[in-house]
Protein backbone atom coordinates (compact mmCIF):
# COMPACT_ATOMS: atom_id res chain seq x y z
CA UNK A 1 0.00 0.00 0.00
CA UNK A 2 1.38 3.71 -0.82
CA UNK A 3 4.25 2.01 -3.34
CA UNK A 4 4.49 4.47 -6.71
CA UNK A 5 7.38 4.63 -8.79
CA UNK A 6 8.41 8.03 -10.40
CA UNK A 7 9.69 8.46 -13.89
CA UNK A 8 11.78 11.44 -14.42
CA UNK A 9 11.23 12.34 -18.11
CA UNK A 10 12.86 15.55 -18.41
CA UNK A 11 15.31 18.02 -16.70
CA UNK A 12 16.15 21.69 -17.47
CA UNK A 13 18.03 24.01 -15.86
CA UNK A 14 18.41 28.04 -16.89
CA UNK A 15 19.73 30.93 -15.22
CA UNK A 16 20.20 34.38 -15.55
CA UNK A 17 24.00 34.88 -16.41
CA UNK A 18 24.34 37.53 -14.08
CA UNK A 19 24.01 36.85 -10.55
CA UNK A 20 24.31 33.06 -11.50
CA UNK A 21 27.49 32.74 -14.13
CA UNK A 22 25.70 28.96 -15.18
CA UNK A 23 24.04 26.14 -13.89
CA UNK A 24 24.46 22.68 -15.24
CA UNK A 25 24.67 19.19 -14.65
CA UNK A 26 27.85 18.00 -14.20
CA UNK A 27 29.23 15.56 -16.80
CA UNK A 28 29.24 12.22 -16.96
CA UNK A 29 27.24 12.19 -13.96
CA UNK A 30 23.81 11.14 -12.75
CA UNK A 31 22.38 13.47 -10.57
CA UNK A 32 24.80 16.19 -9.77
CA UNK A 33 24.54 19.61 -10.28
CA UNK A 34 26.86 22.94 -10.37
CA UNK A 35 26.11 26.44 -10.60
CA UNK A 36 28.18 29.65 -10.03
CA UNK A 37 27.59 32.83 -8.15
CA UNK A 38 28.58 35.05 -9.83
CA UNK A 39 27.36 38.49 -7.37
CA UNK A 40 26.54 38.16 -3.21
CA UNK A 41 23.09 37.31 -3.58
CA UNK A 42 21.97 39.29 -0.05
CA UNK A 43 18.38 37.89 -0.46
CA UNK A 44 16.05 36.01 -2.80
CA UNK A 45 12.90 34.01 -2.95
CA UNK A 46 12.13 30.38 -3.84
CA UNK A 47 8.82 29.85 -5.91
CA UNK A 48 7.74 26.40 -6.40
CA UNK A 49 5.37 25.53 -8.70
CA UNK A 50 3.59 21.60 -9.70
CA UNK A 51 0.86 21.13 -12.38
CA UNK A 52 -0.78 18.29 -13.91
CA UNK A 53 0.88 17.98 -17.62
CA UNK A 54 -2.74 16.95 -19.22
CA UNK A 55 -4.84 19.57 -17.33
CA UNK A 56 -2.18 22.44 -16.50
CA UNK A 57 -4.25 22.56 -13.34
CA UNK A 58 -2.11 23.81 -10.71
CA UNK A 59 -1.59 21.34 -7.61
CA UNK A 60 1.00 22.70 -5.38
CA UNK A 61 2.42 25.93 -5.20
CA UNK A 62 4.60 27.93 -2.67
CA UNK A 63 6.82 30.45 -2.16
CA UNK A 64 9.36 30.93 0.77
CA UNK A 65 11.60 33.86 2.07
CA UNK A 66 14.66 32.36 1.06
CA UNK A 67 17.10 33.97 4.00
CA UNK A 68 14.86 32.77 7.01
CA UNK A 69 14.45 29.01 5.45
CA UNK A 70 17.96 28.82 5.42
CA UNK A 71 19.04 30.20 9.04
CA UNK A 72 15.61 27.35 10.12
CA UNK A 73 15.18 24.71 7.14
CA UNK A 74 12.24 22.85 9.53
CA UNK A 75 10.04 25.96 9.14
CA UNK A 76 8.45 24.35 6.11
CA UNK A 77 8.23 20.99 6.64
CA UNK A 78 7.43 20.26 2.48
CA UNK A 79 11.16 21.55 1.57
CA UNK A 80 13.32 20.93 4.33
CA UNK A 81 14.27 17.34 3.54
CA UNK A 82 14.50 18.54 0.39
CA UNK A 83 17.05 20.57 0.97
CA UNK A 84 18.72 18.04 3.11
CA UNK A 85 19.28 15.82 0.28
CA UNK A 86 20.45 17.92 -2.29
CA UNK A 87 23.19 19.46 -0.41
CA UNK A 88 26.77 18.64 -1.50
CA UNK A 89 29.48 21.24 -0.65
CA UNK A 90 27.90 23.25 1.82
CA UNK A 91 25.13 24.47 3.97
CA UNK A 92 24.11 27.69 2.56
CA UNK A 93 22.90 31.47 4.79
CA UNK A 94 22.62 34.62 3.57
CA UNK A 95 24.07 36.64 2.04
CA UNK A 96 25.50 33.72 -0.04
CA UNK A 97 28.79 34.72 -1.32
CA UNK A 98 30.28 34.34 -5.00
CA UNK A 99 31.49 30.87 -5.60
CA UNK A 100 31.23 27.34 -7.26
CA UNK A 101 28.00 25.19 -5.99
CA UNK A 102 27.10 21.43 -6.08
CA UNK A 103 23.51 19.87 -5.83
CA UNK A 104 22.57 16.99 -6.04
CA UNK A 105 19.33 16.36 -8.32
CA UNK A 106 15.96 17.72 -6.90
CA UNK A 107 14.39 15.56 -9.31
CA UNK A 108 15.83 12.55 -7.86
CA UNK A 109 15.46 14.50 -4.22
CA UNK A 110 12.35 14.93 -4.30
CA UNK A 111 9.33 12.56 -2.64
CA UNK A 112 6.13 12.32 -3.02
CA UNK A 113 3.82 11.90 -0.63
CA UNK A 114 1.75 8.53 -1.08
CA UNK A 115 -1.15 10.27 -1.56
CA UNK A 116 0.37 11.76 -4.86
CA UNK A 117 -2.30 10.68 -7.92
CA UNK A 118 -1.29 8.55 -10.52
CA UNK A 119 -0.23 10.94 -13.63
CA UNK A 120 2.49 13.12 -15.73
CA UNK A 121 3.66 16.32 -14.00
CA UNK A 122 5.69 20.06 -14.37
CA UNK A 123 7.46 21.12 -11.69
CA UNK A 124 9.06 24.28 -11.76
CA UNK A 125 11.29 25.59 -9.14
CA UNK A 126 12.14 29.65 -9.48
CA UNK A 127 15.05 31.69 -7.84
CA UNK A 128 14.16 35.08 -7.73
CA UNK A 129 16.30 38.18 -6.20
CA UNK A 130 14.65 41.58 -5.96
CA UNK A 131 18.13 43.14 -6.69
CA UNK A 132 17.82 41.56 -10.25
CA UNK A 133 15.56 42.77 -13.46
CA UNK A 134 15.38 39.17 -14.84
CA UNK A 135 12.13 37.16 -14.15
CA UNK A 136 14.44 34.44 -12.36
CA UNK A 137 18.12 34.09 -11.35
CA UNK A 138 18.06 30.16 -11.13
CA UNK A 139 15.58 27.71 -12.51
CA UNK A 140 14.85 24.18 -12.93
CA UNK A 141 12.69 22.34 -14.80
CA UNK A 142 11.51 18.88 -14.79
CA UNK A 143 8.67 16.38 -15.81
CA UNK A 144 7.74 13.78 -14.13
CA UNK A 145 5.11 10.69 -14.19
CA UNK A 146 3.68 8.61 -10.83
CA UNK A 147 2.61 5.28 -11.52
CA UNK A 148 1.34 3.22 -8.29
CA UNK A 149 2.50 0.01 -7.91
CA UNK A 150 -0.18 -3.07 -7.20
Amino acid sequence: RGKFKTIVEAVRTSCDHDFVEYFDKVPHTQLLYTFRVAKVAPTFTLALVMRSVKTKRVMYKISVDGCPFLSNPIMNKALAPIYRRVLVNTTFKCPIPPRVYFMRSVAAAFEMPSFHPDGRYHMNARIKMSQSRAPYVMEIDWKYSIIHLK
